[in-house]
């Protein structure tokens, strides 16, 4: 006998809309509360590299005065309004209690502590997260019923990939929830055909571009939704290509009208996405198409599911497939992000993260379909009991290991170093550091840091400088790193100190041989120098890379 399910998915529960409601506010404040738990790692310092980037940016247009971003390399343009916004909010308020007396003293300030500005950017992310999970709860809910809307929420309430860049300053996270919108906008034109849907489906989808390049893909939605329309014979032939060449029109001059520098600024533009454009990358250097997607399913996947979750997955595609809907505005989308990450040069955990919202989803139906199949095999009551098990057995280990991340996080390898040298380096000493540890700065010490061909420049210099990000991407010299590895061998000498912080150290060595150049450094460096200390990262205790400190008594 074949077992028929409702086309909107199994009815486990019985509850209430205000009782769903209900329960979807826990699981977002759950969400909440998870990811604001640790949203101040490493404050002042900064163990995520990227952040800088960010900040720069924003923070150089309220210092210019200007809309122009100066940097398009993600693009991330509506990230850095929207940062450049809070900073702008954050000055006012600082103005107003006497926080800051003048603007070049709020300068002095962030560039002293950046967590000043990072702090609520961070929380503006989390936010935005929490938002995405609701948009992904009203997806799986729309194509699949309200119970999978709930299981999809609260498995993105716990997964680790999704808290992590939740709590970054990136474009991700911005990205996704625009990604989540566009579907949901391209699923009510497949529904009702309205031309004001697919309107705003298109500027979601540049909003989506604008914020990080790869989302362009996102098109495959609206075009699914309007080819979905034809094959179910609401639309003609002639009009769906109309529609699609008008909408990828339309979204190419929403793109212009929300950032038109990237018309204006186009060698900019070009120079950046050069920049971005790496055959290696220390840590990250992918290999074919298969291995990183391999790769990808390992690794990343498997932290942001588990292999319960992503077994689920797997079952929850062969039911989300009969669905033409899912498939039209979810699907192709998802398996084309999949596919352009896998075909790149490098492999970041962060490109999955647009896929996220989606297998969780499948992950939630496979769960309830699974539930229903064993209540129909048993008794119905045994139906609520199998899911709580299988959700349970699904969540709990992501908690686990989502709370882990959050100790590793606050307790980094970077933060231990400086702790050691503040209560064992003596007062004036100089000391090298690869990494922006702003938690220093007001330490007694004075500091170098590496800038690739400009060798080791002096930490509060570059500050009172007010560094940028022209003068990062200038120094980079078409580097992918900025460390002691990556100082051009004429200015080594420039980076002497009477103790040297190598943060980078450990990860040229699993790569000396794509990295013969700066392993060579580092190699030297080492020799001449006396180990002193070294943290390494511990599961669910210390997270970050492994640190050693040298001391130079010839420097003394």
């Amino acid at each position: 006998m074949r077992l028929r399910l409702p086309v909107n998915g199994p009815r486990l529960f019985s509850a209430q809309m205000p009782r769903v409601d209900c329960l979807l506010a826990i699981i977002l404040l759950a969400a909440l509360v998870i990811r604001l738990y640790s949203v101040a790692f490493g404050l002042p310092a900064l163990t995520d590299p990227d952040e800088l980037m960010f900040e720069l940016g924003a923070y150089r247009m309220i210092d210019g005065g200007q809309l122009n971003p100066e940097w398009f390399g993600h693009p991330a343009t509506t990230t850095m309004y929207m940062l450049a916004l809070i900073d702008v909010a954050v000055l006012g308020l600082g103005l107003a209690t006497g926080r800051f007396t003048s603007v070049e003293n709020f300068a002095a300030a962030i560039y002293a502590d950046p967590s000043i500005l990072v702090l609520p950017h961070r929380i503006a992310i989390v936010l935005i997260a929490v938002v995405g999970i609701a948009l992904a709860y009203r997806l799986a809910t729309l194509l699949f019923g309200r119970p999978t809307g709930l299981v999809t929420a609260a498995v993105l309430a716990v997964s680790p990939v999704h808290i992590t860049y939740s709590q970054l300053v990136r474009s991700d996270m911005m990205a996704t929830v625009f990604m989540l919108l566009a579907m949901l906008c391209a699923l009510a034109y497949a529904r009702h055909g309205s031309i004001r849907a697919l309107v705003v489906t298109g500027f979601c989808i540049a909003l989506a571009i604008t914020t990080k390049w790869p989302f362009v893909v996102i098109f495959l939605s609206l075009a699914g939704a309007v080819v979905l329309r034809w094959r179910n014979g609401l639309e003609s032939g002639r009009r769906t290509l109309v529609l699609i060449t008008a909408a990828a029109a339309g979204t190419m001059a929403a793109m212009v009208l929300i950032s038109p520098f990237l018309i204006i600024e186009w060698n900019t533009v070009i120079a950046n996405l050069r920049g971005e454009v790496q055959p290696h990358h220390l840590g990250a250097t992918g290999g074919s198409l298969i291995d990183n997607a391999f790769w990808y399913m390992r690794e990343p996947f498997v932290r942001a599911f588990g292999i319960t979750g992503l077994t689920l997955a797997a079952i929850g595609a062969v039911f989300a497939v009969r669905s033409r809907e899912f498939v039209a505005v979810a699907l192709v989308t998802g398996i084309a992000m999949l596919v352009l990450a896998s075909s790149q040069y490098i492999v970041w955990e962060r490109w999955i993260l647009a896929t996220v919202p989606l297998l969780a989803m499948l992950v939630a139906l496979a769960l309830m379909r699974v539930a229903a199949m064993a209540g129909t095999r048993l008794k119905f009551h045994a139906a609520p009991l199998a899911a709580g098990a299988l959700m349970a057995a699904t969540l709990v280990p992501l908690l686990f290991a989502a709370l882990a991340d959050g100790r590793e996080r606050m307790n980094d390898t970077r933060l231990m170093a400086s702790a050691w040298l503040r209560a064992n380096a003596a007062p004036g000493s100089t000391v090298f550091v690869e990494h922006f540890a702003f938690d220093l700065v007001e330490s007694e010490f004075d500091f170098v840091f590496p800038l690739g061909i400009m060798g080791c420049q002096d930490v509060r210099g570059l500050l009172d400088g007010r560094i940028d990000n022209s003068l990062i991407a200038s120094a980079r010299g078409g580097r992918s790193n900025i460390d002691y590895g990556t100082v051009v061998p004429e200015k080594i000498d420039t980076c002497r100190a009477d103790y040297a912080v190598l943060s980078q150290y450990a990860r040229y060595a699993v790569e000396k041989e794509r990295f013969p150049g700066a392993w060579s450094q580092y190699s030297d460096l080492i020799a001449r120098g006396e180990k002193v200390a070294e943290f390494r990262p511990e599961r669910g205790v210390a997270g970050g890379w492994p640190v050693m400190i040298l001391r130079f008594p010839d420097n003394e």
